[in-house]
């Protein structure tokens, strides 16, 4: 009997290999090597790989909603710090990996978003489901007084989340945290009520 492989499984081999080289620096021939499965089985769980890649972004976004779900709710800090808790932690994880990654949804939305609507869309739909996530931190920041209420927790989540990916660029040039640093500290000056 034949090993039965779990699409999970393709997935998370996936994101690892996507998300350190890119959508067009990745051929199918590779996924199937580095997931150990033959080219039927691949096309038993995805019609193509863009396909692929649309389920790849969703098993991130999925996940790292969860993720997301479960520091907010287990914070015992008050919301803004809360919120810079969780981009210092971001920050420091993206230090371990020698700044070579990053968040597959900010990669595969540079690469393809112009490219590929499938996968244009799959991103911002993930994105927009984070947004949701940190916009509720913030109206509790709001509420307790301590964010400012100028504008909408919308507006602040979309420009921290959005602010936050837009230092990756330097970060990967760079090879260093400083200007993640530098945005996290002025950042919570701008929206500090």
């Amino acid at each position: 009997m034949g090993y039965k492989h779990n699409k999970e499984e393709i997935l998370e081999v996936g994101y690892q290999v996507i998300r350190k080289n890119g959508y067009h620096h990745v051929g199918i021939n590779q996924i199937l090597k580095e997931a150990g499965i033959p080219k039927g089985s691949f096309y038993n769980f995805f019609e193509s790989k863009e396909d692929f890649a649309k389920q790849v972004i969703q098993y991130y976004g999925e996940g790292n909603r969860s993720w997301l779900k479960g520091i907010f709710q287990e914070s015992i800090e008050t919301p803004i710090n809360t919120l810079k808790s969780f981009y210092k932690l971001l920050i420091d994880y993206n230090e371990e990996d020698n700044f070579c990654s990053g968040c597959l949804i900010n990669n595969m939305g540079n690469e393809t978003g112009r490219l590929y609507d499938v996968l244009a869309k799959e991103t911002k739909e993930q994105f927009d489901q984070w947004l949701d996530l940190i916009a509720d931190v913030v109206r509790k920041g709001q509420e307790a007084g301590e964010i400012t209420d100028r504008f909408s927790p919308t507006e602040i989540s979309n420009y921290l989340h959005s602010g936050f990916y837009g230092t990756f660029f330097k970060m990967k040039v760079e090879r260093s945290r400083e200007d993640m640093d530098t945005w996290l500290a002025m950042t919570f000056e701008f929206i500090n009520a």
